[in-house]
């Protein structure tokens, strides 16, 4: 694809970022107003972003532009056409080995029958019409993407997916989605105290800090319940909290948090600042709080 000139790519960014405020059609109008510009330039360019298949618009009244998957891909890679490196197929909540190479979204301006395309690599014997899929977050526009196989061709190489949901994750520091103050628990306490001070909290687990503020572990509510369950009734934190504690850096991005959470298959992070002091727990009810319809990337 060819490079886009400056105003081209200035009215495509201003496109990009209406859309993403309100989610919805985009008049020319409102992209003139932003950048500045005559309307009438501003429509005639964006009728030369759709031929390069970075918009796709739709007639009438309720009608505007919208910024295809293409043009969040391009934005951020203008030599290259849309490459997802190494982006897996799920079926349901399992990672299969077919390999996403490209997306196309087909009628985007319907939000009731949004369709995608997937030109893929691997074996689509696996999968057949009607399995639950997810893809994503891709990475530069972080669409999360679920729905159900219409077709798989494996000699073309193609899924067609009906898409039942369609998110984009934006880009936010662990540290802004921090819900609430710290709450730490000391490894002498006992299980009882410990359990008191969880509840009195209304959390589910809190680290657990030795000398210095020293980072010992990590107990949660399910770790006190095992105890009890056992009869250690008089047990003490250090017994049953957990000290292989993961941790996030606070600057880090919400993607970040979300991988760590689902490779290591935890429900909380340790965030710590860049002299490793702990500030705060970042859980994965902060994240699906933060982000509506996040819990696609869990599967709940």
């Amino acid at each position: 694809m060819q490079n886009l000139s400056s105003t081209q790519r200035e009215i495509l960014l201003a496109l990009i970022e209406l859309y993403n405020k309100g989610k919805k059609m985009i008049k020319s109008k409102e992209v003139a107003d932003m950048i500045g510009k005559d309307e009438g330039t501003v429509r005639n360019i964006i009728l030369g972003l759709k031929v390069l298949g970075l918009v796709e618009s739709k007639p009438g009244p309720n009608g505007g532009y919208i910024p295809t998957l293409k043009a969040y891909e391009f934005i951020k890679n203008p030599s290259i056409s849309p490459i997802l490196d190494k982006l897996s197929l799920y079926r349901g909540n399992v990672e299969t080995d077919i390999k996403i190479d490209n997306i196309e979204l087909l009628d985007v301006t319907n939000p009731s029958g949004n369709k995608v395309i997937l030109k893929v690599t691997g074996d689509l014997r696996k999968i057949r019409p009607g399995d639950p899929v997810r893809l994503g977050p891709t990475p530069y526009s972080r669409l999360v993407i679920d729905g159900v196989v219409i077709n798989a061709d494996d000699s073309r190489k193609e899924v067609l997916i009906d898409v039942k949901r369609m998110i984009s994750v934006p880009k936010e520091k662990v540290k802004n989605i921090i819900g609430r103050r710290l709450i730490t628990l000391k490894p002498d306490m006992t299980l009882k105290e410990a359990s008191m001070i969880l509840y009195k909290e209304g959390i589910r687990g809190a680290p657990v800090l030795g000398e210095g503020e020293k980072v010992l572990g990590i107990i949660t509510t399910a770790d006190i319940i095992k105890a009890f369950f056992e009869g250690k009734y008089d047990a003490k934190v250090s017994d049953y909290m957990k000290t292989d504690v993961i941790t996030i850096r606070d600057e880090e991005d919400v993607l970040e948090a979300i991988r760590k959470m689902v490779i290591y298959n935890v429900g909380r992070l340790l965030v710590v600042d860049s002299m490793q002091r702990v500030i705060g727990i970042v859980t994965r009810t902060d994240i699906l709080k933060s982000i509506a319809g996040l819990e696609l990337l869990w599967g709940v």
